[in-house]
């Protein structure tokens, strides 16, 4: 069959099975099964795919029709230009994650040798990114779940950052060592009552990953309680939350004496905390 044949029938088995975005989905699926970009996809719809070809792909439109998250299917999710593994133990990145990457890489030198922690590191997303952007930093990035360590591991690998970024698998502060120029975290940060309202694709990742207990703030106050013996001289704290939790943290910090700042995604919600030790 031809792309424009075998297409629509894909966008309508997602739309039947109320999958997220069931067009731009196919299409993405397509792409991956071809080895092409997704524009390649569009521009040739008179293309044949091969008997093989058909069968992936028809597998890949059964397990998002399930409800399987894109990266799940493919197996990796783009990233600050990186394509980074992921699998059902790690939380997914997001663009939003992306942002935080980005409003702390103008805070130092590409060359300064930063010392940094990344707390509930997941895939190793955010310490890869770091790694990039400061190749003279060192990063420790740690997480409580050794399956996660196993994928960011493989990520460390892929890139080639092991002289760069080592893992620690810690309850938060538990086993943590040292001083730092920067922690950066995407911990947990959804109320645990609102976490089983989300989408099935998202409800396919980590509950680890998700659930922030009661409020969304049991692990945000634990990095934040002890973040200052950890940090550095006019180090940073820099965290992503969830809607209507940012101003709240960051007051409380100020309260303790930190210059802290709530920072907007790129829709508008206050997202980030970028707080500094005075």
């Amino acid at each position: 069959m031809t792309i424009a044949e075998l297409l629509p029938q894909a966008v309508a088995r997602l739309t039947v099975a109320q999958s997220d975005e069931p067009q731009a989905n196919a299409e993405w699926l397509l792409a991956c099964v071809l080895n092409v970009s997704r524009t390649w996809v569009l521009a040739h719809p008179d293309y044949e795919l091969s008997a093989q070809e058909e069968t992936v792909f028809s597998r890949y439109i059964k397990r998002k029709e399930n409800g399987d998250p894109l990266s799940h299917i493919v197996g990796y999710q783009p990233f600050c230009g990186m394509d980074i593994l992921v699998s059902p133990d790690v939380l997914t990145p997001r663009p939003e994650t992306e942002e935080l990457v980005e409003t702390v890489s103008v805070l130092w030198n590409r060359k300064h040798p930063l010392s940094i922690l990344d707390m509930c590191t997941g895939s190793g997303c955010i310490a890869l990114a770091l790694a990039a952007k400061f190749p003279k930093a060192q990063i420790l990035a740690v997480d409580i779940s050794p399956k996660a360590l196993k994928i960011a591991q493989e990520n460390i690998q892929k890139f080639r950052r092991q002289e760069q970024v080592h893992l620690l698998q810690s309850d938060v502060w538990e086993h943590v060592q040292g001083t730092f120029d920067l922690i950066i975290s995407n911990p947990p940060y959804i109320p645990s009552e609102i976490v089983d309202t989300l989408t099935r694709e998202v409800l396919k990742e980590p509950r680890l990953a998700l659930d922030g207990g009661p409020d969304g703030l049991e692990v945000v106050r634990t990095i934040c309680n002890a973040a200052d013996s950890y940090l550095r001289p006019g180090g940073y704290l820099a965290l992503e939350l969830c809607k209507g939790q940012a101003g709240a943290v960051a007051r409380g910090l100020a309260e303790i004496g930190w210059k802290a700042d709530v920072k907007k995604d790129i829709v508008g919600i206050e997202r980030f905390v970028l707080a500094q030790k005075i």
